[in-house]
């Protein structure tokens, strides 16, 4: 069967598989290394080809036909080109043109004689594959319309309609995003994250601490840790007031670290919604991600 290879380079860590061209993840196998986001050009470009490399040796029995690549931004992903810069984390590919380095790289190793005509490389923000990997996987959220949300360090966000992706319009913000939407005293991205959660924490405890894992085991035995979850709750369904006054979607899909901690902030959530929503939780951010880059060729 022909396959695509999937790549979610994040700031830490790169994770990667093979999609079949049936649009499962290929032996159910996610593989991480680190993303090296810190060194120079040549350091990071290399560690992405031998991710390449690798995940072309696992699987050889078809044609590759596209590698699909989530990538934080800013980044143009229409041409495969970083505009990260000033942040400590891929400052040294700034304006660094990946899909055509990726492609040179291509046409110098073994990967070349086994590529599908129509190969190609495409890029995309990693909550939008999220949101697609999604869908993929959930029959009912290709109906209609669907809000993904994607909450880890920061606040990423995708609109669906019938199962497309919907990146512009009068009531949809840039790109589907809304991280940057202003919400109380700064914008969404500083409260619904891991962030928000431990700046809160930390404001209200003597305990101090930079890990919401830490903050969650505590729930039955420090107060603090019920109030600080409360008010997340209570924040994420402000703002998801706010975004769906807007956007009248019933379906929400909620992804990334902080949701494995859902039942600790669902009763606030349901408690201060003023619209009725069906949650649907990801099974697996990081599959659903992969997945999602299959989609891109779709």
């Amino acid at each position: 069967m022909n396959f695509y290879i999937g790549l979610d380079i994040g700031g830490t860590n790169i994770k990667s598989g093979i999609i079949l061209e049936d649009g499962s993840l290929f032996n159910n196998n996610i593989n991480m290394c680190l993303s090296l986001a810190d060194k120079d050009k040549a350091t990071i470009l290399n560690n992405i080809f031998n991710v390449i490399q690798k995940e072309f040796d696992c699987y050889k029995n078809g044609k590759l036909l596209g590698i699909g690549i989530g990538f934080p931004g800013p980044f143009d992903y229409e041409n495969g080109i970083c505009k990260i810069k000033n942040i400590n984390k891929y400052d040294s590919i700034f304006n660094v043109n990946i899909k055509n380095q990726i492609l040179n790289f291509i046409d110098n190793s073994n990967i070349k004689n086994n590529v599908s005509q129509n190969f190609n490389i495409l890029f995309e923000n990693d909550a939008t594959l999220f949101a697609l990997g999604e869908i993929q996987q959930n029959n009912i959220l290709k109906n209609g319309k669907c809000l993904a949300i994607c909450i880890g360090t920061g606040c990423g966000s995708a609109y669906i309609e019938n199962g497309k992706l919907i990146k512009n319009g009068e009531k949809i913000p840039p790109n589907g995003w809304i991280y940057n939407i202003p919400f109380k005293n700064s914008i969404v991205d500083d409260y619904i994250s891991a962030r928000g959660i431990i700046n809160f924490y930390n404001n209200i405890s003597k305990n101090k601490t930079n890990n919401v894992k830490d903050i969650a085991l505590k729930y039955n035995i420090d107060n603090h840790s019920n109030i600080t979850f409360n008010n997340f709750g209570q924040d994420l369904a402000n703002m998801l007031n706010i975004v769906l006054k807007d956007f009248d979607s019933k379906n929400i899909i909620l992804g990334g670290q902080i949701c494995k901690s859902y039942n600790l902030f669902k009763d606030a959530l349901f408690k201060n919604l003023l619209f009725d929503i069906n949650i649907y939780l990801s099974q697996d951010t990081s599959k659903s991600t992969l997945i999602g880059a299959m989609a891109l060729f779709q």
